[in-house]
Order: C-alpha cells, then sequence, then structure tokens
C-alpha cells in the first residue's frame, strides 16, 4: 500500500485510499486484522477516480471527492422508495451555500432503477462498521461519478461530430444568399 502524505489540506487525487498523518499513532496501537482490513480496501479502492477514502485521526474514514463533497460517518443508508438511495451523513466538504462542515447531511447516490438502488442498500445495512461502509460508498459515488462523466464526454462529442459535420457543408455548400436587384 502507498501512503501519500497530504499536506496544507490539499486533496491529491490518484489513489483511492489515503492515510493522513493524524492516523499515525493510531495505526501503531492498533490490531494486525485493522492493519490488513486498511490494506484490502486500497487494493478494492485503488481504480477510484473522483473519490477516495481517507483515514484520519483515530483511523476515522471520510469519504471525499475532488469536488466540494466530503463525508464523515455515520453513514446510515435509508431503503429506497425509487432508484436512489440515501445516506444520512454528515457534511465535512467545501463550506458552499447552506453546506456547513458538521452539519447533518443526506447525500445521495442514483442508481439504474430501484431494483439496482434496493440491492446497494441491501449490501450496506448488513454492514456494521462504518470503515466497512465507506468502503462500498466510495466505490458506488466514484462509479455514479465515473457513468456522469462518460455521458458528458459522449455528449460533447456527439456536439463536436455536429459542429464539423456543419463546418463541412458549409465549405461544400456554403454561399451567400442572392439578393434580387
Amino acid at each position: 500500500m502507498q501512503v501519500n502524505k497530504i499536506s496544507n489540506n490539499a486533496a491529491s487525487f490518484g489513489m483511492a485510499l489515503k492515510i493522513t498523518p493524524a492516523a499515525r499513532e493510531a495505526l501503531q496501537k492498533t490490531t494486525m486484522e485493522t492493519i490488513e482490513k486498511l490494506q484490502k480496501a486500497g487494493e478494492e479502492l485503488k481504480d477510484t477516480k473522483f473519490y477516495h477514502l481517507e483515514i484520519g485521526k483515530n483511523i476515522s474514514p471520510r469519504i471525499d471527492s475532488k469536488y466540494a463533497a466530503s463525508y464523515v460517518a455515520p453513514f446510515n443508508v435509508q431503503k429506497p422508495r425509487d432508484e436512489f438511495l440515501n445516506i444520512e451523513t454528515i457534511w465535512d466538504g467545501t463550506e458552499v451555500y447552506d453546506f456547513k462542515r458538521g452539519m447533518k447531511h443526506t447525500a445521495a447516490i442514483k442508481f439504474e432503477n430501484k431494483a439496482a438502488a434496493m440491492e446497494a442498500y441491501g449490501k450496506l445495512k448488513n454492514m456494521t462498521s462504518d470503515f466497512d461502509k465507506a468502503v462500498e460508498l466510495t466505490k458506488l459515488f466514484d462509479k455514479r461519478a465515473i457513468q456522469r462523466e462518460t455521458r458528458e464526454l459522449a455528449e460533447k462529442e456527439r456536439e463536436q461530430k455536429i459542429i464539423a459535420a456543419a463546418n463541412k457543408l458549409m465549405e461544400q455548400f456554403g454561399a451567400e444568399p442572392h439578393v434580387k436587384p
């Protein structure tokens, strides 16, 4: 497992499990089981792109995105009524608009359908530790962000093809309007 030093609270993305210097003392006093659990989490999260799991003081988990959002325990999931899985948590991200650090917050993950949201809910509901929930939620948040980016890139590509085709059409057939005297 690679441990990147985080300095000046600047988030550095490129690795999904980040253990901050504040965790060192607790890590040195923990069990080998916890160390192995962290190692396993690092392997599970190694390919995340937009979200990472930060381990801080007292080995507490913090889900952090490259955007404004960051969440800390507890991570309580609510039974879905539709394709959205809601997670009751604590906001620990950028203070914007009405979002203040330390306030209760409901984060949502949109799934393809209600059945997929129910499946994720069932898996998360049976997890007893906030750390385990944080690992799974990091993967789910990241998957959603990757899907959104993929859609946006496909839309931009489609727009660029239309612009290129329109420009080619203008090159072939573009002319000034015929004005009658």
